[in-house]
């Protein structure tokens, strides 16, 4: 049980290090898998992707990438 604390914290922090929308985006689909058919969840799922890349968080993330440095995500 220790463990499973310890393992539930560790991915718990490595979920809020990553950019809030997407995290958001990708709570959104896992949540509607159940309820679309596998093509419907394909196309909500790309239509999710592709809403993020217009978000400052994905520049941000490319930026930091090429800077070689840790992102600093606003949640914008």
């Amino acid at each position: 049980p220790e463990q499973c604390l310890e393992r539930a914290i560790h991915l718990a922090d490595d979920i809020a290090s990553r950019p809030p929308q997407a995290v958001r985006a990708a709570k959104r689909m896992i949540n509607l898998a159940c309820q679309r058919s596998l093509a419907d969840g394909l196309r909500e799922e790309r239509q999710e992707f592709y809403g993020l890349f217009a978000t400052e968080d994905q520049k941000e993330g490319m930026r930091a990438f090429i800077e070689k440095r840790e992102p600093r995500w606003k949640g914008r």
